[in-house]
Parts: C-alpha cells; structure tokens; sequence
C-alpha cells in the first residue's frame, strides 16, 4: 500500500471513529472557594532529578459513598507559650492555670549564659501556698527522658504536670539559680477554654490571598476575646500581621496578601494567632499554630477541555505553564444513575513533563473502572493541578465541567 494511501486510510478513520472523537468543552468560572492563580510566572528549575516519563492511573469509587474533600487543619489550642526572663524567674513568675493538672514544659534560650534548671531549683506556689518542686508536681522528665520516650527536645528542657488535688488558679514558678531567658511553655488538657485556628485553605498561591480564621470557646461557647492577634510567618523571618475582623455572621477572619515572591524559599509559612481574655479573675492566655504550603503559579488550566469515548473515557485538559517541569493533573468521573443523579464513579491521576506553553495532560477512565450503572451524562469535578518539579498546588476546583457525553438515555461506548 502507498504512502498517500495508507495516510487517507488513516485520516479516514480518526475523523469516522467515534472512540477517537473528541467533543470540546469550556471549563466553567473557578468559584469562590477555588484555589487558581490570576498570574503566571516562570519560577526557575530547582535543580531535582525530576521523572520525565508520562503516568497515568484511575481506580474505582463506591457511588453509594459520599466524597469529602479533605479539610485544612484545625488547632484547637489549649495551650500558650510566654518568654521569661531570669530576672522573672529569681523573683517569681505567676501564671494563671484555668483547670487542674496542667502541664509545663521549661526550655532555657540561647543565650551563652543560660542556664538549664533542675527540677530541685525550682520552688513552686500554688494556690497561695508555697512549696518545693517535688511536693507540687508529678510525671517530671528531662530532656534525656523526653527523648528516650519519643519527645525531642533542646537541651535543658523540664517538663512537669501540677498535681491535679492542687485545683486550678495561680501558680508562681521561681528558681534563684536563673539565668539568662526561658521558653514556658504551658498545656492545659483538662481546660474548657480553646482558641480555635484554622486557615481557609492549606495550600495557596504566591501572590494570592490567605484568610485565617480564630475563635475563643468555652466548651462549645464562643467567647469574646480582650485582645485577638497574630502573624504570618515565611521561611526566610519575614513576617505579616494579622488584623482580625468580626463578620456580619459572627466569624472572625484575617486575611493577608502574600508578596508575588512568596515561594521563593522552600519550606511551610507558619501562622501563629494568641489570644487573651478574663475568666472571673483569671487571666486566660492561648496560642494557635498551622502552617500553610505556598506555591509559585507556574501553570494553570486553560479553558478548553477535550472529552472522548472509546476505550473507556478520556477527559484531555489544557495546560497552560509558564515553566517547564513535570506536572500532575486530577479528577472525579461521575456518571448519571437511574434516577438521574450524578455519582462518583472513578478518580484518575496524570502525570507528565510540559514545556512552558499550553500542552495537555490527559485523565484516563480504562473500562475497568467505570460502572455499568452509569450513564453519560458524565461530570468530572474535584479537579486539581500540581508543579511536582516545585512542589505545589497550583490549582483545585470543587467543581469542573458538566453534561459530558450527551444525556442520560445515551448508551456509553465502554
């Protein structure tokens, strides 16, 4: 067979078959709550061995059971730290415990003068009441000990828990032998009163928006805090203050414009948020902590989407890279049931090296993965995109595109 013959033979079968046959479609507008970078930027190669060969894999889902996307961390703190000074710590440093058996965990600073304490130096005044460390405390451990147990620990660390008979109220730590500074630490499980911290997302990109949310409860309470604060810390020291504001709900949030170099070290920005306010007489401190991943937007997903049945179903998404490097896309295939609801069906994973420019990565649904029981039409949702070079999310959608493949009276072509 000649060349030109065999080409027509073959073009003739990409446009007559309907298992190569691709229909285009748009990605609708990313919501609200939608991580997707408004900028692209051509952040440099780090330098890693990076994997160039293309992978694809899809496994099945039970439709009977409800997704859930994975939720930011929440710290519910019962817990604070507080800088001492030796000066403090000669003359007494009083803190308030809000219920009984709290722990506290004493590590000297840096300073070249510092000095470690022993739990014999300290001298403790609970309840108004004045005595040495072994008669007011239980469970004592040093550094050493911490560390054989799992716990590691800078050097010089003590950590101790209040007798619980004691009650709760104010407890006085003094040691004459102080010198230097101390990091009290102070850790209270049986308290009521938490200042709950989580950010609106675990991931975001540089350049973009992180809102932080904080709340001081009394059991399931809310409760009005005297004083709410906070920062953003990045890898390299900087910092950014956190202004929180009350909401027409009740909410309170901070939110902060990350600068459009936020990547450009590795490691997780931390957010610290501490919060005071009285209980009767007691004073009543907490810290918070989460940390956030920032990413440098090197890519995004263009509109155009292709969508092919055949040997299973192929969902083709435009890449839009500012960078080269090795990328990962994502999704949820839903199908349509008999009462005409769209459930899950199968998640799938691509992953493949791009040039700067717009190429595709495609999510593969083989036939072993789709279920007999749903029909087009198809959605794919949950989509994500990710730099594997760089290591960040760039991209995540709750929603994705819709009304795949016709309607609901179409037979599939598995």
């Amino acid at each position: 067979m000649s060349n030109f013959r065999l080409s027509t033979l073959l073009l003739a079968l990409a446009v007559g078959s309907p298992a190569i046959a691709q229909n285009l479609q748009r990605l609708p507008l990313a919501g609200a709550d939608d991580l997707v970078a408004s900028a692209l930027v051509a952040a440099p190669n780090p330098g890693f061995n990076t994997e160039r060969a293309p992978v694809q894999f899809a496994w099945k889902l039970d439709a009977t059971q409800a997704l859930q996307a994975s939720a930011p961390y929440v710290d519910d703190s019962r817990q604070f730290w507080v800088n001492v000074s030796a000066a403090q710590m000669q003359r007494g440093y009083a803190i308030d415990t809000t219920a009984p058996g709290a722990v506290i965990r004493l590590s000297p600073g840096l300073d070249s003068d510092m000095t470690a304490l022993a739990l014999g130096d300290l001298q403790l005044q609970v309840a108004g009441e004045t005595m040495n460390a072994a008669q007011a405390v239980e469970h004592a451990a040093d550094a050493e000990q911490m560390r054989q147990a799992g716990a590691d620990f800078s050097a010089g660390t003590l950590s101790f828990r209040i007798r619980p008979e004691l009650g709760a109220g104010r407890v006085s730590l003094k040691a004459a032998k102080a010198k230097g500074s101390y990091l009290l630490h102070v850790y209270e499980p049986n308290s009521s009163l938490r200042l709950r911290l989580a950010a609106a997302r675990d991931s975001v990109v540089a350049g973009g928006e992180v809102a932080i949310s904080a709340r001081l409860y009394d059991g399931d309470l809310a409760i009005k805090a005297g004083r709410l604060g906070g920062l953003i810390t990045a890898p390299d020291g900087r910092s950014i203050d956190l202004n929180f504001v009350e909401g027409a709900d009740g909410s309170i949030v901070a939110r902060a414009a990350l600068p459009a170099d936020a990547a450009s070290q590795p490691g997780l920005w931390e957010v610290h948020t501490f919060a005071t306010t009285k209980n009767g007489k007691v004073r009543v401190l907490r810290d918070a902590k989460t940390a956030i991943a920032v990413a440098a937007p090197t890519a995004r997903f263009a509109e155009e989407v292709g969508f092919a049945q055949g040997n299973g179903i192929d969902v083709n998404l435009h890449v839009q890279a500012a960078a080269e490097g090795r990328y990962q896309a994502s999704g949820v295939l839903y199908g349509t049931d008999a009462n005409g609801q769209l459930q899950p069906m199968a998640a799938a994973q691509s992953a493949a090296w791009l040039e700067a420019g717009t190429s595709e990565l495609a999510l593969h649904f083989g036939p072993e993965v789709l279920n007999a029981a749903l029909r087009a039409p198809y959605a794919v949702r949950e989509l994500g995109l990710a730099d594997q070079t760089r290591m960040g999310q760039l991209e995540r959608r709750a929603g994705g595109i819709e009304n795949l493949g016709g309607s609901p009276g179409d037979q599939a072509e598995f």
